[in-house]
């Protein structure tokens, strides 16, 4: 590979130092590539690592009912509309299949793990199973949900039954005749519920441990998402008071069948402490059918018996916990930045550390107006910010311009897994540019 010339300034003058990528984007999920199409369109070349052998793996890995909660015009990536033959709310396969053609034309490297980021003499050093790649700028886009949340519950080792995250979830036909409780809630758990509900699995139950925020995917048949989006710019109080009248009008009071409520709005909790609201789509009316039953949250396990801290037990087959995600950075470079109790760093988007410039960390939050819809305007913002800024803090590093004509089919170094850039998207006019300000989770 033909590396980069870093200039770096000392106390004995300049000295050219070479580099092996000017960017590298660490992830090739829809943040990572939302990332690696902006960094390319200011004039540079990317290239995308990720330890996966494909494009959007987590989302592969989802389970088999999965649709977008999100509209289809709101979470596109930047320059590549969704079709509307996917529908408002794409499914899984859809989007993937979306996701694998916006990337057909960007510089992958698929199958490799970044093990951690180091600060090299010529900018940053990125750690691989018996290699290593040296850049100047490194943008970390690996997810807010790369490690799963499992909980420990005393006596769970002696469950007789099933326990698995709801990550590892896939189809609802592997739950046919078995009686399930689900763990949690938030987004993942309504939305597993709501399948559950229409399938042939037995009794249905969820522990919650604390309120939650509910709002319908569809009021009267009208998708809720746009509109929320349109009062993003209402004060906080306007928009939680909107989003409780809908909840009641939708459902009434969910607190009389053990539903809790949240104490704070949907949108200040999820501007307080990132958690976004739950959407329904069936879930509620299982619930108000007797299908699912409310549950506590869990106490122990006891035997095949799960029991609950108000007293009541129940004897499920199978327990989900749809418990949420780390971003699992303390791995990659927890060395380098002191992460939060969710795992987050204290720099994201077009912002970085001033103690590590050319180190950017990016789609690593969540917004409750969608996550594409924030982060098309924050990719754009990102490619701007790393070509004003010096890397690693010395001096300037020459782009590496992307090749103005498509080049041979062969990888243009030995690394495997590589691809050359042939057809990046182009970008349509009007994308909607999304807040600024996205919540953590």
């Amino acid at each position: 590979m033909a590396g980069c010339v870093l200039l770096t300034g000392g106390g004995t003058g300049v000295h050219a130092r070479i580099v092996d990528e000017h960017v590298v984007v660490v992830g090739a999920g829809p943040a990572g590539l939302a990332a690696a199409w902006a960094i390319a369109r200011a004039g540079l070349d990317p290239l995308v690592v990720d330890q996966a052998g494909s494009v959007a793996a987590s989302w592969r890995g989802r389970h088999d009912h999965l649709r977008l909660n999100t509209h289809r015009m709101f979470s596109h990536q930047p320059g590549a509309r969704i079709p509307r033959r996917c529908g408002p709310f794409p499914a899984r396969d859809d989007y993937v299949a979306y996701l694998q053609d916006y990337a057909a034309g960007m510089r992958l490297r698929l199958g490799t793990r970044v093990h951690r980021v180091d600060r090299g003499d010529a900018g940053w050093e990125l750690t691989l199973a018996g290699d290593s790649i040296r850049a100047a700028h490194v943008v970390i886009a690996t997810g807010p949900d790369a490690v799963p949340v499992m909980p420990s519950w005393p006596g769970m080792a002696g469950f007789s039954g099933t326990v698995i995250h709801a990550g590892q979830f896939r189809d609802v036909a592997e739950m046919a005749g078995l009686d399930v409780l689900v763990v949690g809630p938030g987004n993942s758990g309504v939305d597993l519920l709501g399948h559950l509900a229409r399938s042939d699995a037995g009794k249905l139950w969820l522990s919650a441990r604390s309120g939650m925020n509910i709002t319908p995917l569809r009021l009267g048949g009208v998708p809720l998402h746009p509109v929320s989006v349109l009062g993003r710019y209402l004060p906080l109080r306007w928009q939680d008071a909107n989003a409780r009248a809908v909840q009641r009008l939708a459902f009434g009071d969910l607190t009389r069948l053990g539903y809790p409520r949240s104490a704070a709005g949907a949108f200040t909790r999820a501007a307080a402490d990132g958690v976004t609201v739950a959407v329904d789509d069936g879930f509620v009316r299982a619930l108000k059918a007797g299908r699912v039953t409310m549950k506590s949250a869990i106490d122990r396990f006891d035997g095949p018996q799960v029991c609950f801290t108000d007293g009541t037990n129940c004897a499920p087959d199978a327990v989900i916990c749809a418990t949420g995600y780390r971003s699992g950075l303390d791995q990659i470079a927890g060395h380098l930045v002191a992460v939060d109790a969710l795992g987050m760093p204290p720099f994201t988007g077009a912002c970085s550390s001033p103690a590590h410039p050319g180190l950017w960390f990016f789609g690593l939050d969540c917004s409750i107006y969608g996550n594409m819809h924030v982060r098309r305007r924050q990719a754009r913002q990102l490619a701007r910010a790393i070509g004003q800024q010096p890397a690693a803090g010395h001096g300037s590093a020459p782009q590496r311009a992307r090749p103005a004509a498509p080049p041979t089919s062969s990888a243009r170094s030995a690394a495997p897994a590589a691809t050359t850039p042939t057809n990046w998207p182009s970008p349509q006019p009007n994308s909607p540019a999304g807040s600024t300000r996205p919540p953590r989770s």
